[in-house]
């Protein structure tokens, strides 16, 4: 297992509205059973689809600013800003704001990425 590595060492993988570094996980540079963590890039001017996962989420805003829908909520997010959406809870990232929005994932389970 790679114990320490730099975000450009991690492959994108790329979707229609961002692309991902996966760092730990089953989709991960380092291989982890119980924790999933990476980085993502939203696409200015876009709305990723809305989803929900069997596990709780947590994310960090690295950069940029937009809009995260949680539930029937909706969050003006920004640089510094932590968010928490629990597991079986719908959400979205709406990048309104004419910025990217760059965000630091983390799963506490076994998760798989594949929209």
């Amino acid at each position: 297992m790679n114990n320490i590595f730099n975000e450009k060492d991690i492959e994108k993988k790329i979707f229609d509205d961002r692309w991902v570094r996966f760092a730990f996980g089953s989709q991960g540079k380092s291989k982890t059973k119980n924790l999933n963590l990476g980085i993502t890039k939203f696409k200015k001017n876009k709305t990723s689809l809305t989803h929900k996962h069997d596990i709780d989420e947590a994310l960090y805003v690295l950069s940029g600013k937009g809009t995260v829908k949680v539930g029937d909520k909706s969050y003006k997010v920004k640089a510094g800003d932590f968010i928490y959406v629990p597991r079986g809870t719908d959400h979205a990232m709406i990048t309104d704001c004419g910025s990217d929005l760059k965000i630091f994932f983390i799963f506490s389970g076994e998760i798989t990425i594949d929209y």
